[in-house]
């Protein structure tokens, strides 16, 4: 039997003795018996503050682990966002707005396959823009793409805002970039769409070059 134990099983015995004496007829009230302390108590209450002083170091290692795991999401989030200029990738994005279905979209222009330190976005160009997108259902008419340059985020990208007038909007059932076809500097479109009760995302490739809208 360990020394901790027998402490215990004496305390037991010492309390059931009392009571047992307690219950004797003109038996004197038993005195309270006085505090002990042994050095299992002792060795027990220097590991319970170690224990504490542990926490508190794992709970200090836990914050600033926590810390520095914010700060890299932060840092990879600052370099994976819709705003990065990667060859190969643009941003297209869907809304409906004021009746009409728009369509913004951002690309390099080494996408197009254009001079980014000249920052042009040629005639040649402009004119195969209106066939860029096509979409499926709602009879709509398409008007003139208005394309720009921005070197706004320290490279040069093209901004191409597109719009379409639809004699049944709510019908438009998809979108298909076919700038793959006529760029093929395109690699991946990442296009959303945001409509009054419907959203929708997807990683536009060559093999799968269409949103739903539905």
């Amino acid at each position: 039997m360990t020394s901790l134990t027998r402490f215990s099983a004496l305390l037991l015995t010492g309390a059931g003795l009392s009571v047992l004496a307690a219950c004797g007829p003109g038996a004197p009230p038993p005195a309270a018996p006085a505090p002990v302390e042994t050095g299992n108590t002792l060795v027990a209450e220097a590991a319970g503050e170690d224990a504490h002083d542990a926490h508190g170091k794992d709970h200090a290692e836990d914050e600033a682990h926590a810390y520095h795991e914010d700060d890299e999401h932060e840092h990879d989030h600052d370099h994976a966002g819709g705003t990065a200029h990667v060859h190969g990738i643009a941003d297209l994005a869907f809304a409906v707005e004021g009746g009409k279905l728009t369509a913004e979209l951002i690309s390099p222009l080494a996408n197009f396959g254009l001079s980014e330190a000249e920052g042009i976005i040629t005639d040649e160009v402009k004119a195969a823009l209106p066939g860029l997108i096509t979409l499926t259902g709602g009879n709509c008419t398409a008007d003139t793409p208005v394309a720009e340059v921005d070197t706004s985020s320290g490279h040069t990208d093209g901004h191409v805002n597109f719009s379409w007038t639809c004699a049944n909007l709510g019908n438009v059932s998809a979108a298909r970039f076919a700038g793959f076809t006529a760029f093929p500097g395109f690699e991946t479109v990442n296009a959303v769409f945001v409509g009054d009760t419907v959203q929708k995302a997807a990683a536009l490739t060559p093999s799968a070059p269409e949103l739903s809208l539905k």
